[in-house]
């Protein structure tokens, strides 16, 4: 088979946020996100797998065809492995939209190289909202939990290695309301217990959830796809990963999905006949 891969930014993903990698086999002690996102390019390089970067703007299907429109170009293949990840979920916030898209992050992998020193506002009471602040505290910074509910969502083992760090804090119960930025800093009002308080920080960083990346695909694929329990059929497409794995994003789980489909198109172009000019 001739893959053809298409990637808009970097490879990984999600997985260059992880601070920690810990449930994929292989590595008892843990290996970074980043780390593990080096090794598979180096898989990449073994099997000589080329990357195109660009950007797929609008995927289609016309008679039993897929047609991606990607960058200046249109691809054209039988058959569609779909692992386009998860996008975060916006949030709405007065002066959100005046604030500078430098100061104002959605994942941690778009922050600056160097945060020592810096203080980062967190919006989030999940798995990522924590495990972002023990990325920050380990490099030198300092993060704030702001968390609207009384309570965290995270797994227990983030929330006791997050009580351990001086520099990480928790603001429970804390509702925002608005957000400015200042010559020095970005205050963020927020509500707690019917008072206002303000929290100053560099950067504003949202982990308030992720929602499957299907922007690209035509109407008529994304209803073939509610259709079709495992995503093989007349359309061919195939998901991987966290663009239909809901809550369990897990990198382990991701590389099964990709393992599984490539089975799975190898066995169909079996039964149809392959030739070299398959993809």
């Amino acid at each position: 088979m001739d893959p053809l891969l298409l990637e808009r930014n970097k490879i990984g993903g999600l997985l260059l946020n992880a601070n920690l990698v810990e449930n994929y086999p292989g590595f008892p002690d843990g290996i970074s996100g980043q780390d593990l996102t080096s090794l598979f390019k180096a898989h990449l390089r073994r099997w000589k797998i080329t990357i195109t970067k660009a950007e797929v703007r609008r995927v289609s299907r016309q008679s039993g065809l897929f047609r991606i429109l990607a960058g200046s170009g249109e691809f054209v293949s039988r058959f569609l492995v779909l692992a386009t990840g998860t996008e975060s979920t916006r949030i709405r916030l007065r002066g959100l939209e005046r604030i500078s898209k430098a100061r104002v992050l959605y994942e941690i992998a778009n922050a600056p190289a160097d945060v020592k020193g810096k203080e980062f506002l967190i919006v989030g009471s999940g798995d990522a909202a924590f495990d972002y602040a023990m990325n920050i505290a380990q490099k030198g910074g300092s993060a704030d939990l702001i968390i609207r509910s009384a309570d965290t969502k995270c797994i227990p083992l983030l929330l006791q290695r997050t009580r351990k760090r001086m520099s990480i804090r928790m603001s429970l119960s804390t509702v925002p309301i608005s957000v400015i930025e200042t010559r020095r800093h970005i205050e963020l009002k927020c509500r707690r217990e019917g008072r206002e308080e303000l929290h100053n920080g560099d950067y504003l960083l949202i982990a308030c959830g992720r929602e499957p990346n299907l922007s690209m695909l035509s109407r008529r694929l994304r209803d073939e796809m509610a259709k079709e329990t495992d995503g093989v059929g007349l359309s061919k497409m195939h998901l991987a990963g966290d663009v239909k794995r809901g809550l369990h994003r897990q990198v382990g789980i991701a590389v099964g999905d990709g393992i599984a489909a490539a089975m799975r198109i190898a066995r169909l172009l079996g039964k149809e006949g392959l030739d070299e000019d398959n993809r």
